[in-house]
């Protein structure tokens, strides 16, 4: 694809958009949004559209993040993954063996969380991400859960690092690691809940 001096681009490996400077062959001086000049290659580069142009196509109107989470993630989908929990946990007759190897799956997926990702910005869906995360490791350590996987998929990593992140500020009594890769692939992490790192 052909860039032209002062188009907007974003990066294909990575978060955030730029403007073209100058076209080099194969590569490309941009700007960076934190006003930084780099090369990259025409490849990982993709044309981006207007902002202007952009908002109009998915409607002036940006939803209110807190009605999201409590309409499309807090009534009928926590009500249906509360049921699979219990569900899944609600057998009185299990040993301590069974009890203590019991852990919950939780796939974190945006289009798992909500029925409708239109007009939905990247920080907006993050946002519905992490408040699903947060309360389904409320809820494993109310039920006393010895382990929780997240299945967050590869992506940018930025999902991935976020959990991470909040791991290790609002959950020290816990660990974490990559999930089985076999089962996985790199896509997982996997928390043990009450041990600290």
């Amino acid at each position: 694809m052909a860039f032209q001096p002062g188009q907007r681009v974003k990066f294909l490996n990575d978060v955030g958009s730029a403007r073209v400077v100058e076209v080099r062959g194969n590569s490309v001086v941009v700007t960076d949004e934190d006003g930084f000049d780099r090369t990259v290659e025409v490849s990982e580069l993709l044309a981006a559209p207007d902002p202007t142009e952009e908002a109009k196509r998915y409607g002036d109107r940006v939803p209110d993040l807190a009605q999201i989470l409590a309409q499309e993630v807090g009534e009928r989908r926590m009500r249906q993954l509360q049921r699979e929990f219990e569900v899944r946990y609600r057998n009185a007759q299990a040993t301590n063996v069974n009890r203590r190897d019991a852990h919950m799956e939780v796939d974190l997926h945006i289009h798992e969380l909500v029925e409708s990702q239109q007009g939905l910005e990247d920080r907006a869906k993050l946002a519905i991400q992490l408040a699903h995360f947060d309360r389904m490791m409320d809820i494993a350590k109310r039920e006393h859960l010895r382990r929780i996987v997240f299945i967050h998929g590869v992506g940018q990593g930025v999902l991935r690092h976020q959990i991470r992140t909040l791991l290790e500020q609002d959950h020290p009594d816990c660990s974490y690691r990559d999930a089985d890769p076999r089962q996985y692939g790199s896509g997982a992490t996997e928390v043990f809940i009450g041990r600290p790192q």
